[in-house]
């Protein structure tokens, strides 16, 4: 990280444009930040048939940039940008600020603030008499998860399993108590706060757990004053532990969307 951060500088040092204006310079003139987000179909808390072409943004993503907003003094607006899309956004200059996955790739267009966002642990869930007593027990077998998981993604690598994306997490989490896959992967605040509903009981968690795929906020390419105040913002997340209390806080709202669902409290 040591030479990211090198590279971060240097790259910096060499440009003599927007870091010379402060943080956020465009968005300050604009009266409004942009941050490219990643999409998720629209929330199905509601009674009815759900639109399932509707897209809001991803909730986890959306409350980091609408606090870095807040720090930076400004409105957010957000774009809904795949992480390719989110990255060609901040290139083209349609963004300020992408979160949306983005794994720690600098150019000259495009900056990253080095302290990565993602935080936490993840678990997976099997049945309680499957035959799948450890992480290595699910070669060859099917995850099921969040499109975009931090965890998924690098268990399914390092254990050799399929991973069946769902667009939204509760999805996810319906398909794997319908038997469409052998585990599920999520955060473990997920986990957790499933397996105190009763219905969860026919289902452990395996013991261990699995580190996120880092993942880092993007800025505009030479652009220092604001990769350092994204970077400053990021650290303090981590320092204060406000990164766990985002992630607690939609670990509570899927287990409530779960309850909902198998109550059939709601269409989904």
């Amino acid at each position: 990280m040591l030479c990211a951060l090198s590279w971060w500088l240097a790259g910096g040092a060499m440009q003599s444009g927007p870091e010379a204006e402060g943080p956020f310079a465009a968005a300050i003139a604009r009266g409004t930040l942009i941050v490219a987000v990643s999409p998720r179909p629209a929330p199905a808390l509601n009674v009815g048939p759900v639109d399932r072409t509707s897209r809001v943004p991803d909730a986890y993503s959306a409350a980091l940039a609408s606090d870095l907003a807040r720090r930076a003094g400004l409105p957010v607006e957000f774009l809904l940008a795949g992480t390719r899309e989110a990255r060609t956004a901040v290139q083209s200059g349609k963004a300020d600020v992408a979160i949306a996955a983005l794994p720690f790739a600098p150019d000259a267009s495009v900056a990253f603030a080095p302290t990565a966002y993602t935080t936490g642990r993840g678990m997976a869930l099997v049945l309680r008499h499957s035959s799948v007593r450890g992480w290595d027990d699910l070669r060859g077998r099917s995850i099921c998860a969040s499109r975009g998981s931090p965890f998924a993604t690098r268990a399914a690598q390092s254990h050799h399993a399929t991973l069946q994306s769902f667009e939204r997490p509760l999805d996810a989490l319906l398909a794997f108590q319908a038997g469409e896959c052998t585990a599920l992967v999520d955060d473990e605040l997920v986990v957790r706060a499933l397996l105190k509903q009763v219905s969860w009981t026919y289902y452990r968690a395996l013991p261990g757990t699995i580190a996120p795929s880092p993942a880092f906020i993007a800025s505009a390419g030479g652009d220092v004053a604001t990769a350092a105040f994204i970077d400053d913002t990021v650290r303090d997340w981590h320092r204060h532990r406000w990164l766990a209390t985002v992630r607690q806080d939609q670990a509570s709202h899927l287990a409530f969307d779960m309850f909902n669902a198998e109550n059939d409290l709601y269409c989904h």
